[in-house]
């Protein structure tokens, strides 16, 4: 995640995807290193994915390894309650660290490179991948294999593991002789390095069930704790990571002291009907427990020279003396009485000590170095530090929630072929090729940290390659259906063949409800406003390129930022992954570290206060809202809208209860009717 390339970067200085699709009327309407806990801010989890033309994640086909007989790791000793000091490491990996890697191709089909750096040319995506592997895992494997009393959390993607059981199945070996002798946890919770609180919840559960297929596939066994890409986190991620059978959540302490500046959390909190703890740090003394972490960043930056990182890779490997330097580390630690011990060792102790469990306090969405990054909203519309003329954040998260949109219509639109006999084998094969290419579209580099050119066109690039392939797909099997349209309802999971599309109501001009600020330095504004419905309006903001409305001096044209009138504070809102209900926390609850959060809102729904809703419509502006006790609005806020570029944002303005709310942005961004 961290993106910071200090002394050797050179710093350089599509409206919303349409498709072949359209949302029917009536659905609209309807680190660095841890020291004892000692984490620096600076410190993030990166990204590395492929270019879509490398046909990322079809791995070749490797021989399936011998499972030990138990089926299941060999067990740690058992928990002696007399302990009370542990330590524990956990090493984040990235297999995506940098989307296409350090070369790419331009809009106008030239070479591009990162920091234009002559050193770089050469390393595609595989070479930076293989250096991943080889340079920065397996030294660390190595460690921990000399010291079999020592436990270890490694965290990463399922595509991870294919590419080492593609390229590197020596060291796909040595991990799973760790797993296997329980002293090395495997944590896995997507396939691909996703920004999953972004999106609809069906993407991240397929992407579980493909990376639990991939870990069965090669021998591996995976641990029920979870930690993730950005350390996204939250009330959502930990009530799916138990419905999927997970039981320890990881929520970091960065992201924790966002919400709580002045906190001293307690070792173990029970959560959404699971287990959750907060790491790295030490816990409250009171507790009689002590914890020290080794270790918890990305692992990529541990065993490579200080300084370097997968952007850097070209700088060389593995060093020696910074290896050494870890394993001494460990070996004093252990010296000292510590327990070496993994995450799930650590819970059983509590649980044998008889440490009380504590409900855990509101924790709203987030990642986990949400000071310097503004939490979420640096993958939402927020700037990067290195490469911000780069960045085009709503266009690739709104392009990603279209292209994911036509993804699953035409998943129903399978289902609905074999329910009617039509023969659907190889558009099923074409369909998980497809949501795999979802699961990478939607990674976290492409927006955020600090995304250089290349990784922001990977991601678009992907989007578009989705629309035309689930298109050329959907013109099949309606082909099969003997249909020229049809209707998809991505809720009921329907298919309605239609002879003619049908021609939606125009809306009706109307006044605006509230009052909305719109700030768009230097470009044309056009605002309208629409009646929908009773207590319903739709909001439209067409705004136009850098310098078509007035000259303004010293100002940001890339900024765009939308304002709406806050009444109440309390933060109402359903956080990611959780589609059913809206919660609502009290500001005063909460003691913000920097007097403001940002939240993703990935059916785009937020409280005003009053009875009134906002509903940001994801398919035309995907930022992330703010929300500050000391302000009297809640914005939406995009810091890197192209120059070049107009915007069509728009929104919905609800007036009714949560349930009518939530009912309408669920309708609106997660499940809408499309037809083709």
């Amino acid at each position: 995640m961290r993106k910071a390339l200090g002394w050797a970067v050179v710093v350089w200085g599509m409206a919303a995807c349409g498709g072949d699709g359209e949302v029917a009327a009536d659905a609209l309407d309807a680190s660095v290193e841890i020291a004892d806990g000692d984490e620096a801010d600076g410190a993030a989890d990166e990204d590395v994915a492929t270019d879509p033309g490398d046909g990322q994640g079809d791995a070749p086909d490797v021989a399936a390894p011998t499972c030990p007989p138990a089926g299941a790791p060999a067990p740690r000793p058992e928990p002696d309650p007399s302990r009370s000091r542990f330590a524990m490491s956990l090493f984040h990996y990235n297999i995506e660290y940098v989307p296409g890697g350090l070369e790419g191709v331009d809009e106008a089909g030239e070479p591009i490179y990162v920091a234009d750096l002559e050193a770089v040319h050469g390393w595609d995506n595989d070479a930076v991948e293989d250096w991943i592997v080889r340079e920065t895992l397996e030294p660390i494997l190595d460690i921990y294999l000399r010291h079999p009393t020592w436990g270890v959390n490694l965290e990463m993607q399922g595509y991870m593991v294919e590419v080492m059981a593609a390229r590197h199945p020596d060291v796909l070996d040595k991990l799973r002789e760790l797993a296997w002798a329980g002293q090395a946890e495997l944590i896995s919770f997507h396939y691909a390095a996703q920004l999953f609180l972004a999106y609809p919840a069906e993407d991240l559960a397929r992407s579980i069930a493909r990376t639990r297929e991939v870990f069965e596939e090669h021998c591996l066994p995976l641990s029920d704790v979870v930690f993730n890409q950005e350390g996204q986190a939250g009330e959502g991620r930990q009530r799916m990571a138990v419905e999927q059978g997970y039981e320890v959540g990881v929520y970091p302490k960065n992201l924790f002291l966002y919400q709580y500046q002045s906190a001293q959390w307690w070792p173990w909190y029970e959560s959404e009907g699971g287990t959750l703890i907060v790491g790295p740090g030490g816990v409250d003394p009171a507790s009689g427990v002590e914890v020290a972490w080794d270790f918890f960043d990305d692992g990529e930056l541990r065993a490579v020279l200080d300084g370097v990182n997968p952007y850097l890779a070209f700088l060389g490997g593995a060093d020696e003396a910074r290896v050494a330097e870890f394993e001494a580390k460990l070996a004093a630690r252990e010296a000292a009485g510590f327990a070496m011990a993994t995450i799930g060792d650590y819970v059983r102790h509590l649980e044998a000590k008889g440490v009380e469990k504590k409900p855990a306090p509101p924790l709203l969405d987030g990642t986990w170095q949400a000071k310097s990054t503004d939490s979420i909203h640096r993958w939402l519309g927020g700037a990067s530090d290195v490469w911000h003329p780069a960045e085009e954040d709503n266009r690739v998260r709104t392009g990603n929630a279209v292209a994911r949109m036509h993804v699953a219509a035409t998943q129903v639109l399978v289902e609905h072929a074999a329910a009617e006999g039509v023969d659907v084998t190889a558009a099923e094969v074409e369909l998980a090729t497809l949501w795999k290419d979802v699961f990478h579209a939607e990674v976290s580099d492409a927006s955020g940290v600090n995304p250089w050119r290349g990784e922001v066109l990977w991601s678009l690039r992907l989007n578009d390659s989705l629309m035309e392939r689930s298109a050329a797909l959907r013109a099949t099997l309606l082909s099969a259906l003997g249909t020229p349209h049809a209707l998809v309802d991505l809720a009921a999971r329907a298919v309605t063949p239609l002879e003619d599309l049908p021609m939606p109501e125009p809306l009706e001009e109307t006044t605006a409800p509230l009052e909305v600020a719109v700030t768009a330095p230097g470009r044309s504004l056009d605002m309208t406003w629409l009646g929908v419905g009773e207590g319903r309006h739709r909001l439209q903001i067409a705004i136009g390129a850098a310098g078509s409305g007035e000259p303004c001096e010293g100002c940001d044209p890339r900024l765009l930022r939308v304002d709406f009138p806050r009444t109440e504070d309390v933060i109402a809102y359903s956080p990611g992954l959780i589609e059913d209900e809206v919660r609502s926390y009290d500001l005063g609850a909460f003691d913000l570290q920097r007097g403001e959060v940002y939240l993703p809102l990935a059916n785009g729904l937020i409280g005003l206060g009053d009875g009134w809703w906002a509903i940001k419509h994801v398919r035309h502006v995907h930022v992330a809202a703010r929300v500050a006790p000391a302000d009297a609005t809640i914005g939406f806020i995009d810091e890197t809208q192209a120059l070049g570029d107009g915007a069509f944002w728009v929104f919905e303005v609800v007036q009714g209860d949560a349930a009518e709310a939530l009912a309408i942005a669920n309708r609106l961004n997660l499940t809408p009717v499309v037809t083709y």
